[in-house]
């Protein structure tokens, strides 16, 4: 791997390592969270009324995730462009919902977001935590 696409995955660090330790997670686990999570804050500066299973559609170019937006910023834009390299693999539908199935079994203590048939809505997490986790994504994403 080029060493820039190196560093540029390594976006997580060092919040994956507290995740994983603090919340006794195993493996990747808080690696896959955390880019999940990235893609539900896309979705939600990007297309906040969308529900989480179109962000495949929205990674790839498809027509429906575009009909209902409103007109995008340059800085949204590159949004967009950083998630397609980041989230590449989230460009298949089919491992965007295993991905999606398997963040809402975790524990609710890592998560800032939750998921139901309505949407997307930040869970109750301390503003700390929740300041912390959006302002990495920015970071990630500018």
């Amino acid at each position: 791997m080029h060493p820039a696409t190196l560093h540029l995955m390594r976006w997580q660090e060092p919040l994956a390592t507290r995740l994983r330790y603090g919340h006794n997670l195993p493996g990747q686990v808080a690696n896959r969270l955390l880019n999940v999570e990235l893609g539900l804050y896309l979705l939600a500066e990007l297309l906040p009324t969308a529900p989480p299973e179109a962000l495949p559609d929205l990674l790839n170019g498809r027509e429906s995730a575009y009909q209902k937006r409103a007109i995008w910023t340059p800085k949204q834009h590159r949004y967009l462009s950083r998630c397609r390299l980041l989230l590449a693999p989230y460009q298949n539908r089919a491992t965007w919902f295993n991905a999606l199935a398997k963040y809402n079994t975790l524990p609710v203590g890592p998560r800032v977001f939750t998921l139901n048939a309505s949407g997307i809505y930040r869970s109750g997490v301390e503003m700390y935590v929740l300041h912390e986790r959006l302002t990495l994504y920015r970071k990630a994403l500018a």
